[in-house]
């Protein structure tokens, strides 16, 4: 008993030491940080929508579902809404809280009069009379999932296209067990903690401040610490409003694009033939209508209507005055002698080159030589009836690839790397790399974590690809050229030559397409770094398939008969013949260290296991027989020992 009384006498003077310790605040307050019954904060939740397809946060920097809220800082919800439902109704509308707020207007902390609304900034009046005065616990809209929150009902309240809408808490909300949105001070001006209504009621100076701020804004509160003195908290506060905007009416827009459509619906073939219209106009009415409906649905839409309206007043200007060109059978004609001047010039220079590609002194790049040759066949399907932007963006293109392919004329020596293997070419300038560079190619298997890393950032029709590593060593050493080089890559035949693209793989797997050209079933392209390269289309047909091997025969035949010095072959004939003394520089590497080797996932996953096993078979066999050898040694030295002792 007597050690139960002094158990008992600690406790006590243990309370009464931390109750004289503590700072006392108004009435009865809620301390950050405290918990037990009775003592949680009174906190708004937020707004709800009933889209009629299911009910949704509005937008909001919070996270409004779940045991509690909390800030993220992130916005997530409703961000847009046509004005109204799809059957032509107003949608219905919740203001959410955690605790059962108090209802009606007629006492301290009455519930709806304090929820507002805001429309393209300006305050909405009377928008509590949309507002049911009496909450309810709704858990088909409660968030927390558990039955906790209640919630205002809003119906009725209409909403206007192309607005931006807001929606907030004043402070003045309190709950019924008395605790309020205003937070109480004490007398030396540090926050404690929400205002709750005791059972004498809220003190003098609790009620002067809770008439002050009743008709402000609630704001959240993000965090909160305590003071380093201990005497209260520096708190953090975000204001807490939910968004809302409607999408503009496009109606102006919609009936202009009609005249249009119902315009081009009526053109026929035969007015063509007969010269009523010219086709040049009508596709051009087409793409101009096709390019201003995007724009509508997918920028002009989200603009706050007088915004909108002021877009849509130039996009039917544009859209008018296309018509008007299309309905005429007199189209502008453009000046295209600029062109033509310049395609006799272009021509001239591609019949020179095209004869003289090549990787020696004196002759041209055959990427370049097959991008003018395209831009030429590109050019000479214009007209007059070209539209005079397009023919004034033909000539500058016309006049760079002139520009590139004197530019490609070999002026030097160039090194000349292949991969037997591979099938791929690298071509440097002279000096690029040094004499005793190597060249390293490795197509990777689709098992290996790079290619299938790769081959995430393809796009849906790129269903064929093949992954290289390029890159060159000098001993043990991987080095870069210190100039551009020209890469050659057969096109493999799973992959489509119409679709062929190259990519460089970005050190976090990103593809990042190359400027490349397809010819005579290779992909040529030119980098100064290299590192690991993609080269994916769609699948090829069984037709494809069978052309390019028909091609690579023919090139195969060709070569053999073929023995002038120009032919690529007997040209790297010195060359391959170094390549193939060429050594692994992995296994260089592994013969020079003195540490045990540590290949890569790709390299590992790529080794026959028939190898590994009969190495293994060989070193059990061999582990076996010196078992067996030290078991006999052992036994006759035991014989040995046995006869010196008798």
């Amino acid at each position: 008993m007597r050690t139960f009384s002094k158990v008992a006498g600690i406790i006590l003077i243990i309370t009464l030491f931390f109750s004289i310790s503590f700072e006392s605040a108004y009435g009865a307050t809620w301390e950050f940080g405290a918990k037990g019954k009775g003592q949680n904060p009174f906190t708004p939740r937020g707004y709800l929508v009933d889209t009629g397809k299911g009910i949704h946060w509005l937008s909001s920097p919070f996270n409004n579902s779940g045991a509690s809220l909390s800030y993220s800082g992130v916005q997530n919800g409703v961000d847009y809404l046509e004005a109204k439902k799809s059957d032509g109704s107003s949608y219905t509308f919740y203001a959410m809280t955690d605790r059962n707020p108090s209802p009606g207007s007629g006492k301290v902390g009455a519930g709806r009069i304090y929820l507002f609304a805001y429309k393209n900034g300006q305050r909405i009046s009377g928008f509590t009379g949309y507002v049911n005065p009496v909450p309810t616990r709704n858990l088909e809209v409660d968030p927390s999932g558990s039955g906790n929150c209640w919630s205002f009902k809003i119906e009725g309240f209409e909403l206007e296209a192309g607005c931006q809408y807001e929606f907030g808490f004043l402070r003045g909300m309190q709950a019924n067990n008395g605790i309020t949105l205003v937070l109480a001070e004490n007398e030396k001006g540090y926050i404690s903690g929400y205002i709750q209504e005791t059972a004498e009621g809220l003190s003098r100076q609790e009620q002067q401040l809770y008439r002050e701020q009743k008709n402000r804004e609630y704001e959240f509160i993000s965090s909160w610490s305590k003071r380093a003195d201990g005497k209260g908290f520096d708190v953090n506060r975000v204001p807490m409003r939910f968004s809302l905007r409607t999408y503009a009416d496009l109606g102006k827009w919609e009936k202009a694009a009609e005249r249009a459509e119902q315009f081009l619906g009526s053109v026929s073939e035969r007015d063509f033939r007969q010269g009523k219209y010219k086709r040049e106009n009508i596709r051009q009415l087409k793409e101009l209508l096709t390019q201003l409906g995007k724009e509508a649905e997918q920028e002009v839409k989200r603009e706050l209507q007088p915004e909108a309206d002021r877009q849509m007043e130039s996009m039917i200007r544009q859209l008018n005055d296309m018509l008007q060109k299309a309905k005429s059978d007199k189209p502008q004609p453009a000046d295209i002698s600029k062109l033509q001047a310049l395609l006799k010039e272009a021509k001239a220079l591609y019949e020179k080159a095209s004869e003289n590609v090549g990787i020696e002194v004196g002759q041209y790049g055959r990427i370049e030589v097959e991008n003018l040759g395209e831009e030429i066949e590109a050019a000479e399907k214009m007209d007059k009836f070209t539209p005079q932007d397009e023919i004034n963006r033909q000539v500058k293109t016309l006049q760079y690839a002139m520009t590139e392919v004197k530019v490609s004329l070999v002026q030097e020596e160039q090194m000349v790397f292949y991969d037997k293997i591979t099938g791929i070419y690298v071509i440097a300038p002279s000096g690029a790399l040094p004499e005793q560079a190597k060249l390293f190619v490795r197509r990777m298997g689709r098992e290996t974590p790079d290619y299938k890393a790769a081959e995430k950032n393809l796009s849906k029709q790129e269903t064929a690809a093949v992954f290289y590593r390029i890159g060159f060593y000098q001993g043990d050493k991987r080095i870069q050229p210190e100039k551009r080089v020209e890469i050659q890559v057969p096109i493999d035949d799973s992959i489509s030559r119409k679709s062929s693209a190259v990519y460089q793989v970005r050190e976090d797997g990103k593809l990042q397409k190359l400027d490349s050209v397809r010819a005579n079933g290779t992909q040529t392209f030119r980098q100064k770094i290299l590192s690991a390269f993609v080269v994916a289309g769609s699948a090829a047909t069984e037709a494809e398939k069978a052309e390019a091997r028909g091609e690579r025969m023919k090139a195969l035949m060709a070569q053999k008969k073929d023995k002038r010095a120009d032919n690529k072959e007997n040209q790297l004939k010195k060359s391959q013949k170094q390549k193939e003394e060429y050594q692994n520089p992995l296994s260089y590497m592994m013969k020079e260290s003195q540490n045990p080797a540590s290949f890569s996932n790709d390299i590992r996953k790529e080794t026959d296991p028939v190898y590994v096993l009969y190495l293994a078979a060989v070193l059990a066999v061999c582990a076996i027989i010196m078992g067996i050898r030290g078991l006999k040694e052992s036994k006759i030295k035991a014989a040995l020992r046995s006869r010196k002792e008798h």
